[in-house]
């Protein structure tokens, strides 16, 4: 009877070892979460970004804004910005300039309703970077004069594309829900690192793609994790990978007040060609000089 009775009174003991244990585990794993969802709401209020980017066309025939952004040298860089739950703004740094010492190439700003690129920042970039090789260009290129941001609608109208090839509202239709972010295995993940696949908005098909990679080491400690993003935006035929760091912070980003007006486009479009009638004339003003140098 002793015997039985000192059985009952350890099993007793291991199942209440055993419950608390397991509440234990659930007060912990309460606790995580909370931890987890209040960091995450932290990032779903607004964030400040800096990150090196790859982009490529997912087509022979490289669609609008790739081709565009490849003239300039553009496909490969650095850029940095902010973003809230509505609008992003950010500056693109080609591969070989620094976002602390140069001015960018151009830079975007992306909301709900509409897409800005800074042609006029694109210009004064394209300027100095002629003059700088052909020092007599500064005497013909002209100043920019129009206003800095061009639509999406403009930018198509100047190229000849539907509006469509050229707005980027999509890519801000996703959503971090820690309900809906579900786990993913990239083919060219990094080591060390969680994988999200993130919800869009947007249904069908022709939706972006979003898997938000992030340092497992510094989840919990840092506010500046690192993360590797890989983006999918099919309508646009690119593919782009990003890697840097990510900071939550109370941000404030607000649509550009300096836009063209649809009447400057036409005055763009000659711009456009007397730049290019310019630079060849230089060019081949150059390489007569260069010729008759050994002569002289």
């Amino acid at each position: 009877m002793a015997s039985s009775h000192k059985k009952r009174t350890g099993l007793r003991a291991a199942l209440i070892v055993l419950l608390c244990l397991v509440l234990v585990c659930a007060v912990a794993a309460a606790v995580l979460y909370s931890f987890v969802s209040r960091k995450i709401k932290a990032f779903q209020s607004g964030a400040s970004f800096a990150l090196d980017y790859t982009i490529t066309s997912t087509e022979a025939e490289p669609p609008a804004l790739y081709a565009l952004l490849d003239k300039f040298g553009g496909t490969t860089g650095s850029l940095t910005g902010q973003y809230t739950p509505r609008a992003v703004q950010l500056a693109l740094y080609p591969t070989g300039t620094s976002t602390v010492n140069d001015a960018p190439l151009t830079r975007m700003y992306i909301s709900e309703e509409e897409t800005l690129y800074d042609a006029g920042q694109l210009y004064n970039k394209l300027r100095s970077t002629v003059v700088a090789e052909y020092p007599l260009a500064s005497l013909l290129l002209p100043g920019w004069s129009l206003g800095s941001y061009i639509s999406q609608d403009q930018l198509a109208t100047l190229l000849g594309v539907d509006p469509a090839a050229t707005g980027l509202q999509q890519v801000n239709d996703f959503q971090l829900d820690l309900k809906q972010l579900k786990t993913a295995q990239p083919a060219n993940a990094k080591e060390g690192y969680l994988y999200l696949q993130l919800p869009n908005l947007t249904a069908g098909e022709g939706a972006p793609q979003l898997i938000l990679g992030i340092e497992k080491q510094g989840l919990l400690k840092t506010l500046s994790p690192k993360v590797h993003i890989l983006l999918d935006v099919p309508a646009h035929h690119i593919h782009a990978e990003l890697t840097g760091t990510v900071t939550a912070a109370q941000t404030v980003v607000t649509a550009p007040t300096s836009r063209m007006q649809d009447s400057d486009v036409e005055s763009l479009v000659q711009l456009r060609k007397t730049i290019e009638s310019i630079v060849q004339f230089v060019q081949s003003a150059a390489q007569s000089d260069d010729a008759a140098a050994p002569a002289a």
